[in-house]
Order: structure tokens, then sequence, then C-alpha cells
């Protein structure tokens, strides 16, 4: 499996098919002669922030930190629980039950929910 191609920015849903965001990083433990082993992949904000540069991620990390959106970002999803299938990256959890979804549920409690008729 190539993983760049295969998984990461790849789109991520749940066992349920509800979008979870995308893959934004892959997390490998390379060990003293032997092959690189994948454990999970990386979600969040601050992940895709630090694919340009390691100061985004710490503005990232200062704005969600600032916001209390998430707790714990970049989110990893254990490489057990994850199915390449195609043009998607499913996983075998629920988006709700896991933190990836924080800026989501913060606009629509803080955002959405005060706009007259929502």
């Amino acid at each position: 499996m190539d993983l760049v191609r295969d998984c990461l920015d790849k789109q991520l849903v749940d066992r349920h098919g509800h979008k979870m965001g995308r893959v934004d990083g892959i997390i490998l433990e390379v060990g003293d002669g032997r092959i690189p082993i994948v454990t999970a992949i990386e979600i969040g904000p601050v992940c895709q922030a630090s694919r340009f540069h390691p100061m985004f991620a710490k503005v990232v990390k200062r704005i969600t930190n600032r916001f209390g959106v998430v707790q714990k970002d970049p989110y990893r999803l254990p490489w057990s629980k994850v199915i390449p299938a195609g043009i998607e990256v499913v996983a075998g959890v629920e988006a709700e039950d896991t933190p990836v979804l924080g800026w989501e549920l913060w606009l629509r409690k803080h955002v959405i929910e005060r706009i007259p008729g929502a």
C-alpha cells in the first residue's frame, strides 16, 4: 500500500458514513533494523498546520486552546481502527465519540444556535 497516495489527505468517515475530516498525518514506529510500522493516523487542524510550518501549528494550537474547542489535538486514531477503502478512509469508530468534530460542535453551539431561525 502506498500510504501517501492511499491515506494521506483522504476523506475520513466513521463507521456510519459521517464525515470526520481528512487524514492529516501518519504515525510510523521505527525500530533498529526493522521496517517502519504504521501505528496511527492523525486528524486535526494542528497536524494540518504543522505540515506547512511549525509556527502555524503553534498559532492554531493557541487559537484552539483560547476558545476551548478541542481537548486533544491532533487526535490519533489507531491504525487497527482504519480501513482504507477507495477514495475514502473508513474509521472503525463513531465521529461523535471522538474529539475530531470539536470545531464543528463549537461553531454549532456558539454561532449557529444564535442565528435567528437556525
